[in-house]
């Protein structure tokens, strides 16, 4: 029986997307549970774990003082063999930088875990994004990792692609989808309060936009890095090319600290009488972020998961691809038109998309109606699975009976 779970992912509440993943991982496993376990959760800002989730959490400090680079020291080893599980979550199992401690968490979690393992632990990659590993060390890596799990729920078909393509042997490797599909809103009235600092109450549509500083540095081999003044400055123009066409305010949602700059600057350079305005998580939790992000009438985004918080709410979504898991979320929403590849990336393109987008954001929105329905009720099977291993339930034989061996659908 599970008693105890450690959370290895990106937990330092900078993200609002890192932040509503943990949430929604520990809910779907309490509920699949029928009880509220531990949840061991290394992190660099212990505070925040401890003050900003509901379920039974244990911060456990992973700064220089504690031991630790990041992931990679005695907090975390010790966590995974005091707990009775491990989960692997979010989009960590990538080769950049493979061997930087401070940026990558793949080559700690390839010290740590086969320790684990021979220990007998459990240990699962939840409803995680895999890749992109390009280094034959890399690809080694996460094909041992993939290997030992107990069992592999990926949230895209590719993720599931490059697992197999890069030799993962696992049986239990299933498509399933991103468990922040399920992470809950603020209240309205605690959302209504935000607006209304905002000078955006009562406002009946609101063009909602979420850059990121990585820009397009994640983007495919062939385009050129952009600077950030080359960034703002097209980004800018577009959106006053959009304000030009339609009469809205516009709203700013940064979901992760180190946007709230670059924000800030885009904000400064649009050119336009319409009221524009920055909300982030800096002074919000990741619940009111996803509540405000319910309320504008378009989210031009980023950051993945702005565009997932906001189209689990319904949202009307459309963006810039700056990594390929943009694309592939769209693809799975059956919309992929909505992704903007960063070879388009001009003032007239960026204007030209927003705008087709929000011309047709209800025909989006009824897409969404039908879609994420179907798409939050993928996310629980990583934690119903998890309910098999609390009630001691063999595994394959609860998946044998849910899924179809060749396409990994449910039956």
């Amino acid at each position: 029986m599970l008693k105890s779970i450690t959370l290895l992912g990106s937990s330092s509440g900078r993200n609002a997307g890192d932040a509503a993943l943990m949430s929604s991982i520990m809910d779907a496993v309490d509920a699949a549970c029928g009880t509220e376990l531990l949840y061991e959760i290394p992190t660099i800002k212990p505070a925040f774990v401890r003050d900003n989730y509901s379920t039974r959490v244990k911060p456990i400090g992973i700064l220089p003082w504690n031991l630790s680079v990041k992931m990679m020291g005695l907090p975390t080893y010790r966590s995974v063999m005091r707990t009775d599980l491990t989960i692997i979550f979010d989009a960590i199992l990538f080769d950049r930088a493979l061997y930087n401690p401070l940026f990558n968490f793949l080559h700690t979690l390839h010290l740590l875990l086969p320790l684990a393992r021979k220990r007998g632990k459990k240990m699962v990659f939840f409803n995680v994004g895999a890749g992109p590993v390009n280094t034959a060390a890399g690809k080694r890596m996460l094909r041992d990792l993939g290997d030992m799990m107990d069992f592999i729920t990926v949230r895209d078909k590719a993720s599931f692609d490059i697992l197999k393509d890069i030799g993962v042997a696992n049986k239990r490797l299933i498509i399933a989808a991103d468990s922040a599909l399920c992470a809950k809103p603020s209240s309205d009235e605690a959302v209504d309060r935000i607006l209304s600092k905002l000078g955006m109450a009562g406002e009946k549509e609101i063009l909602g936009l979420n850059v990121n500083t990585y820009l397009n540095t994640w983007a495919k081999a062939n385009v050129d890095p952009l600077t950030r003044e080359q960034f703002v400055e097209t980004y800018a123009s577009a959106v006053s090319k959009v304000l030009e066409k339609i009469n809205v305010p516009v709203l700013l949602v940064a979901t992760q600290h180190q946007d709230v700059g670059l924000s800030k600057e885009i904000m400064s350079r649009i050119v336009s009488n319409n009221k524009v305005a920055v909300v982030s998580n800096v002074e919000n939790s990741h619940y009111d972020i996803k509540g405000v992000l319910g309320r504008v009438s378009l989210l031009y985004g980023m950051r993945l998961h702005s565009m997932i918080l906001a189209a689990s709410e319904l949202t009307p979504v459309a963006g810039l691809a700056y990594q390929p898991k943009v694309d592939y979320f769209f693809e799975m929403l059956g919309l992929p038109e909505q992704s903007l590849s960063f070879d388009c990336f001009s003032d007239t393109k960026v204007a030209e998309h927003m705008l087709q987008a929000w011309e047709k954001r209800n025909v989006l929105r009824d897409r969404l109606e039908k879609r994420i329905p179907e798409l939050q009720k993928k996310t629980n099977i990583a934690a119903d699975l998890a309910g098999c291993m609390y009630r001691g339930e063999d595994l394959d034989k609860a998946i044998s009976l849910s899924f179809d061996e060749n396409s990994h659908a449910l039956t």
